[in-house]
């Protein structure tokens, strides 16, 4: 009992060490300094890394393996509380779509699988932004109009996810009709669709007249978890095998062996064939998470105001300044 006070003290004086530090180092706000709001929306692109799609080549990391022909759209808000120079903080939320299909790819194991799936991703993040370059008078004529800053940034946040892909086969009910992947556990594994993340990246922007902030951000966001495209160990077996789950699990067709046999020719890769995917044989890649990317152009309006502390320390300034009340001699 008394190990655990100690250490919990420990951990109490540490932490607060740390935040002493991160305030002089990171904050460093003089008394003269001005407290920044500013509100924006974001639009742009999105892309994923995973196991669906790709090159030739088998799995890649980090953006080397991204599908650029099946990149989406990405819409957000956010609100930036500037607490210095150097170190800002962001709240925001976005929503975007990813997918990606097997056929575009020219690996033949992934073109004779013959997987695809589309995702809605929505989020919600806070994240510290640290200036890495500023420019407070970019014309260099003394009108400081625009400033000009280059931001890296990291944070944590929140996402929601629902891997779907449209089913045409030979059930007649589902036939055409998009259909969710998570509840059928296509590889026999649940799986939520609330995950954490961890968003970095890479921002600029330019302030005109102040107010107006007109920006460009790129961040790519670690998830902690696999399936995102409903893909990451190995084929499942299941009672029914003639279930919407045991169709949607195993996509491979003829054609799809034949386009991969041609792939396999071109670049002296093995063939796959049909037993490639019977239950137990890999599907996916379990060692890597998958993860996805958001990179935006951004709009927001700035709001300033003093700090409370600079309204209590030097408000006097305007107190003395204000004109006395004349006053008429009399005679």
């Amino acid at each position: 009992m008394l190990y655990c006070v100690h250490s919990y003290i420990f951990a109490l004086m540490y932490a607060q060490r740390t935040l002493i530090f991160l305030i002089f180092l990171g904050i460093g706000i003089p008394v003269t300094a001005q407290y920044q709001w500013d509100f924006g929306i974001g639009i742009g692109m999105s892309n994923y890394l995973g196991e669906i799609g790709g090159e030739e080549e088998t799995r890649r990391d980090f953006i080397f393996d991204m599908k650029l022909n099946r990149t989406q759209y990405v819409v957000g808000g956010f609100a930036r509380y500037k607490f210095s120079p150097t170190l800002a903080f962001n709240v925001g939320a976005n929503y975007g779509r990813i997918r990606a299909n097997d056929y575009n790819s020219q690996n033949p194991a992934r073109v004779a699988r013959n997987l695809s799936f589309r995702n809605n991703i929505f989020e919600l993040t806070g994240r510290a932004e640290i200036t890495l370059f500023y420019d407070n008078d970019v014309s260099g004529k003394g009108y400081y109009n625009p400033d000009f800053k280059i931001y890296g940034f990291v944070g944590a946040g929140v996402m929601h996810h629902n891997p779907k892909v449209v089913y045409y086969g030979d059930l007649d009910e589902f036939n055409g009709e998009m259909v969710e992947l998570q509840p059928l556990q296509t590889e026999g594994e649940e799986y939520s669709k609330w995950q954490f993340t961890l968003p970095a990246g890479i921002g600029l922007y330019f302030t005109h007249n102040k107010v107006h902030r007109f920006g460009w951000e790129i961040g790519y966001r670690t998830t902690f978890t696999d399936y995102i495209d409903d893909v990451s160990t190995e084929y499942a077996s299941f009672e029914d095998p003639n279930s919407l789950a045991a169709e949607l699990a195993n996509r491979t067709t003829p054609e799809a062996l034949a386009t991969a046999a041609e792939y396999a020719e071109e670049f002296n890769l093995d063939t796959p064939n049909a037993q490639s995917f019977d239950p137990g044989e890999k599907r996916g890649d379990p060692t890597n998470n998958d993860g996805y990317l958001f990179t935006q152009f951004t709009y927001s309006y700035v709001v300033k105001g003093r700090s409370s502390f600079y309204k209590r320390r030097y408000n006097w300034i305007k107190r003395k300044s204000r004109k006395r009340r004349k006053s008429r001699a009399k005679f």
